[in-house]
């Protein structure tokens, strides 16, 4: 027991400063992290789009099981619990007759928002309309009689339609359907951001815990949307990476107890790792406001290079004194550490924040690592005495690396730019039943195509509002030809100052007006309408409305979503609905000198991450020709310099090329476990490089190396079974490498 106390010590003592380093930290979930600064106004909406976007914070929901009636009921009762509900900004289930709040204000606003007034006032149709209305009382009666003296022009339920957007999903009992009438629709608009995982999960949560209460024996709810599958996400990968971690963890353990065959060892040598865990930690903490969650998932996984340090100081031990042991390795491990540690530094002053963080929390945990190691004969762990490692004949293949290398380089430039991935999707962990309610939800409610926007930009409020109102114009002729079927538009609900007043200007006053009610020659009183009368006097003495009219209802969330103050102007935003041909309707715009732009934002995300990728080759090419000339400095000899390059150089194009055709092009996650297979392999070629003169050390040496690979391998092939795209991608890419780097490092060092 003499021996585990001070390991023991030092892993409750790091296990503390740990503990407080998390106590600091704050965690970022934004998914725009990784991605590049955006440089231009259509990358800037992407990335606005990615954080907080409208799209990304929309809950479908479908209520299903029994009589059209009772599901419209449980919508309405849905609808109002649902609107109580903290997080929640607007819930919409195609009835506005319980939503007093927006019924107000569109019945304040409905003088300037109506379009074509004069020809509504016109006699012919101003009787055909009241006509219309008395129909409406005789089927309603009294429940609607407030109703229409208050808009016998039927004003706001046709504001209603035109704000739906177009394509609207059938209305049973005034509730959305869809197609088929089974299942009834309800669209809820968090308020949290999209990346908030946790309050998204506890909004889901209420949301699903309202249903069971009101809802019947016998229905059923289904949530869909962005945050349904951010969430669903989250705990996929949750519970698969723990699953994975408890196995990978039990697999080093029994790779290490066999190996070392020694308590104290086992515990001495966690204690490089978690110094690199605290050092990532503290370093990230110090130099970045808040860390994104991915920095912290992926410098641990960089961090597996972190293991092999003490199982190459234990594993040369054998009978000697650990403190000479670490004086004999230093060379070979410091030089590994320094080169890898420039790749990191690339990463660090990369222009994304996420990989800026990475590239920090990854070489602050190294060093740490590092120099943790060389100090592990401080504590005095007890090592086994075990038999001499077999000594076997060197296997000197050069030219079996160096062909595959060449061929593997072959098969890459083959590829062209199908060598890489620009699909942020296929990161996600979503599952596709998940996607398939998504959409089919989407389009019965008639939700727009989230993946396209029409921008518009001015230099103040009123001048964007117009350039707005003129693209819907150019909208409202290309549904005529088929173009588009619908839109939201943010001038629908603020219109500018020009066209509202042109609109209050299309009213006669109040007295004029009420003639013409009574000319109009149908049965209704001659006082009916005097609430009308009252709220059209209220409407010319207020004069137009602005942005914070809205405010206080739901569809304040929809105004700013829509409409943003930029540092150069004012931008706003058109959301398509059943847009089929992009590039028909972006042609037709443009040949129309329309200010409008269509943003395509998978496309603008693609974009951004190939222009990262230039970005990170670049830095990471400087990166390798530093690794090179250190190399050389450290080794001085051109034949050394390329005898220790050729194993992981060979091990990383080999690997990508693989990686690229089985996985149809190489994406962000398998660029950083090439990087890490470069990190490793460059290891494993220094220590057998440094030692292949002297035969035992040389022995000493391979053993250290085939435990290093079988624990770290072992480990990603395991995190490679993963159900969960992104993990699956990063552990074969690393189990593949570190494979083929342990294999060139035994047969590619020339003789």
């Amino acid at each position: 027991m003499r021996h585990v106390w001070r390991p023991l010590l030092a892993l409750l003592l790091l296990a503390g400063a740990g503990g407080l380093a998390l106590s600091q930290l704050e965690l970022d979930y934004r998914l725009d992290a990784f991605l590049p600064q955006a440089g231009t106004d259509q990358q800037r909406i992407v990335v606005d789009q990615l954080a907080s976007g409208a799209a990304g914070r929309l809950i479908i929901a479908g209520v299903e099981g029994g009589p059209t009636t009772a599901l419209a009921e449980t919508s309405r009762a849905l609808t109002r619990a649902w609107r109580e509900l903290p997080g929640v900004a607007r819930v919409d289930n195609g009835d506005w007759s319980d939503e007093a709040a927006v019924l107000e204000k569109l019945m304040q606003a409905r003088f300037v928002l109506s379009e074509a007034i004069p020809a509504r006032i016109e006699p012919g149709a101003l009787a055909e309309t009241l006509d219309q209305r008395l129909a409406d009382l005789a089927l309603g009666g009294g429940r609607i009689e407030p109703m229409v003296a208050r808009d016998p022009l039927g004003l706001v339920e046709g504001l209603a339609e035109r704000l739906a957007g177009g394509r609207q999903a059938r209305r049973i009992d005034g509730a959305w359907f869809d197609a088929a009438g089974q299942r009834a629709l309800l669209v809820v608009q968090s308020a949290h951001p999209p990346y908030a995982v946790e309050q998204q999960d506890g909004l889901l949560d209420a949301l699903r815990a309202n249903f069971a209460r009101v809802a019947p024996a016998g229905q059923d709810l289904v949530l869909a949307g962005a945050p349904v599958i951010g969430v669903a996400s989250a705990d996929a990968s949750r519970a698969d990476a723990l699953r994975l971690s408890l196995w990978g963890s039990a697999l080093v353990v029994l790779v290490l107890a066999f190996a070392w065959r020694s308590a104290s060892a086992m515990l001495a040598g966690a204690v490089p790792l978690l110094v690199a865990i605290v050092c990532g930690l503290a370093v990230t903490v110090l130099a970045f406001d808040r860390v994104h969650g991915l920095t912290l998932a992926f410098g641990f996984t960089l961090l597996g290079v972190a293991l092999d340090y003490p199982v190459h100081l234990f594993c040369h031990a054998d009978r000697r004194a650990l403190a000479a042991t670490a004086r004999n390795i230093r060379a070979p491990l410091l030089l590994g550490v320094a080169s890898t540690l420039i790749a990191y530094v690339a990463i660090w002053l990369s222009d994304s924040p996420g990989l800026a963080q990475l590239g920090a929390f990854s070489a602050a945990g190294l060093a740490g690592a590092a120099l943790a190691t060389l100090m592990l004969p401080a504590l005095d762990p007890a090592l086994p005495r075990r038999a001499q490692p077999t000594r076997v004949k060197p296997v000197n293949w050069p030219a079996v690396p160096l062909l595959l290398a060449i061929a593997a380089l072959g098969v890459l430039v083959w590829q062209g730019e199908a060598r890489w991935s620009n699909d942020l999707s296929r990161l996600s962990p979503v599952d596709r039943g998940q996607v398939a309610a998504d959409r089919s939800l989407r389009a019965a409610v008639g939700g727009g195509d989230v993946r396209y926007l029409l921008a518009n930009r001015g230099d103040d409020l009123e001048s964007v509002l117009r350039a707005d109102e003129r693209t819907v114009e150019l909208l409202e002729v290309a549904r005529e030809r088929g173009l588009i079927e619908g839109w939201q538009a943010v001038s629908e609900l603020l219109p500018s100052d020009a066209t509202q007043n042109r609109r209050l200007a299309d009213w006669p006053e109040a007295g004029v007006m009420r003639q013409r009610l009574v000319e109009a020659g149908t049965a209704f009183r001659a006082d009916a309408f005097e609430p009308f009368l009252e709220d059209l006097a209220r409407a010319r003495a207020r004069g137009p409305i602005d942005r914070a009219f809205w405010n206080g209802t739901p569809l304040a969330a929809r105004v700013d979503s829509q409409l943003m103050q930029t540092g150069s102007g004012w931008r706003a935003l058109i959301q398509p609905v059943g847009l089929d041909a992009p590039g028909e309707l972006d042609q037709f715009l443009a040949e129309r000198d329309a200010g409008a732009r269509l943003v395509d934002l998978v496309e603008g995300s693609q974009a951004m991450v190939a222009a990262w990728r230039q970005e990170a080759g670049l830095s990471l090419g400087i990166a390798a020709a530093l690794i090179v000339l250190l190399l050389w400095l450290r080794l001085r000899k051109p034949a050394e310099t390329l005898a220790v390059l050729l194993p992981p150089v060979a091990a990383v194009l080999v690997t990508a090329a693989v990686m690229s055709l089985l996985d149809n092009g190489l994406t962000i996650v398998h660029l950083i476990g090439l990087l890490l297979t470069a990190g490793i392999g460059l290891d494993y070629a220094l220590f057998s490089r440094s030692f292949h003169r002297d035969p035992p050390a040389a022995a000493r040496s391979r053993r250290a190396i085939n435990t290093c690979a079988v624990s770290t391998g072992g480990v990603f092939f395991l995190l490679g079974q993963s159900s969960i795209g992104m993990l699956q991608m990063l552990g074969l890419t690393v189990a593949l490498g570190i494979l083929l780097s342990w294999l060139f490092s035994r047969i590619g060092q020339p003789g």
